[in-house]
C-alpha cells in the first residue's frame, strides 16, 4: 500500500529513533517491501528509508546508478570503509533543503535482500552515499546532523530555460528563516562526521 513521507517537524520524534533488525522475511517484512514498492513511484528520490514511511524496521529502498529496479535491503550494516568525499545531500523528510555533507567514498555492505538471502557488496562514489544516507535514517541520524556549515545550505529554484528552452533549476542560498528551522532540530553527529 502507498504510505505518505514522514517529514519534519510533525514526526522529528520517530525519525529520531533506531530500527529493530529483522529476524527473518516473515509477513510483516513482506508486507514493507510492498509498501516500500508502492510508495517508490510516487516519489522522485534515490532511496526510502523504512522510518519515512512510519515503519521502525531496520530496511530501506533504493535504486542505484546502474540498477534497473529498485531494490530493499534489510539489517544493512557497513562494515569497511574508505576515503571521504564532501557532495550534496537531500532528504524526502526535509523537503527543499540541500545541504553538503561528508561521506565514505566506497563502503563494504553487508545485509539481506527483500527474499532473505545474505550479502557482503562494495558500492562506491554516489551509490555509496545513498546508502550510507538510508543507513543513517535507520541509526535516527539525518543527513542535517552531518551538515558542517549550515551556511552551505541551499533550495533549488527554477531559472531561465537554456538555448533549447528547457527549463533550468538555479541553487539559491536558503533563507534565515529556513536556516533557523534546520537548525532547531539538527542534532548534530559529535566529532568527525564519518562515524557509524
Amino acid at each position: 500500500m502507498k504510505q505518505r513521507i514522514w517529514m519534519l517537524p510533525e514526526n522529528n520524534t520517530f525519525l529520531r529513533q533506531r530500527t529493530k533488525r529483522a529476524k527473518g522475511i516473515g509477513n510483516q517484512e513482506q508486507q514493507l517491501v510492498e509498501d516500500f514498492f508502492d510508495t517508490w513511484d510516487t516519489v522522485s528520490a534515490y532511496g526510502i528509508a523504512a522510518p519515512q514511511i512510519g515503519s521502525s524496521a531496520r530496511a530501506f529502498i533504493w535504486k542505484g546508478h546502474e540498477m534497473e529496479e529498485p531494490e530493499v535491503i534489510f539489517n544493512p550494516k557497513i562494515i569497511h570503509t574508505r576515503g571521504e568525499v564532501k557532495d550534496y545531500d537531500g532528504c524526502l523528510s526535509v523537503p527543499g533543503f540541500y545541504c553538503p555533507t561528508r561521506r565514505a567514498e566506497m563502503i563494504e555492505l553487508t545485509g539481506m535482500v527483500a527474499d532473505g538471502k545474505p550479502f557482503r557488496r562494495k558500492y562506491e562514489g554516489f551509490d555509496a552515499r545513498i546508502l550510507q544516507h538510508e543507513i543513517d535514517h535507520l541509526d535516527g541520524v539525518l543527513f542535517i546532523d552531518r551538515i558542517d556549515d549550515l551556511n552551505d545550505g541551499y533550495t533549488l529554484k527554477e531559472g531561465l530555460p537554456d538555448e533549447n528552452g528547457d527549463p533550468t533549476v538555479e541553487n539559491v542560498p536558503a533563507d534565515p528563516e529556513l536556516k533557523s528551522f534546520i537548525e532547531r532540530f539538527r542534532r548534530p553527529v559529535p566529532g568527525h562526521a564519518l562515524i557509524w
